[in-house]
């Protein structure tokens, strides 16, 4: 009789085991889903690239890249630069593949937001930076930066920039 108590008592916990484990699955792929549909709702498209806003000094740079949000939220955006620093300017420009450094930039201000229309409310654009110091004046910098939402990627183009030599 206790055998049979203690058989019962532990088919009754595995299904119950069973059963929970589902629905846990079940609210995970309603939330997924959701997810989805409210970025399809909101109407929201991949991030292009805007503008370079770069400067130097005469010991370091800061890159400074703009992009239009497609729409997204500021804490689904984020952005990468690829970089590569050369002491004299390379015979032949090199190619994205070839850029050593990879860094996660970040956000420079706030994000600039749509007043009007049927976007109201929702991002326009956003910039974002990353500095570096201690370069000699003349070292070249090439880059391009990629920055992500919650529905694709925009790539800027291969562009460099010098650093100041002091005295110029």
């Amino acid at each position: 009789m206790k055998t049979l108590r203690i058989l019962k008592l532990c088919m009754l916990l595995t299904v119950a085991g069973i059963i929970s484990g589902c629905d846990k699955e079940d609210e995970e792929t309603t939330s997924s889903t959701t997810n989805v549909e409210n970025t399809k709702k909101r109407n929201i498209t991949k991030p292009t690239f805007d503008k370079f806003l770069t400067t130097t000094d005469t010991d370091g740079f800061s890159v400074r890249v703009r992009f239009k949000t497609g729409g997204d939220s500021e804490s689904n955006l984020s952005a990468t630069v690829h970089w590569s620093a050369y002491s004299q300017k390379p015979s032949k420009a090199p190619t994205k593949r070839e850029l050593e450094k990879t860094e996660s930039m970040r956000q420079y201000g706030s994000a600039v937001y749509h007043n009007t229309g049927s976007k109201k409310g929702m991002t326009e654009s956003i910039v974002f930076d990353k500095s570096h110091a201690g370069y000699n004046g003349g070292t070249y910098i090439y880059y391009y930066v990629e920055c992500k939402n919650s529905v694709g990627t925009a790539t800027s183009s291969l562009t460099y920039t010098i650093v100041k030599r002091s005295g110029y």
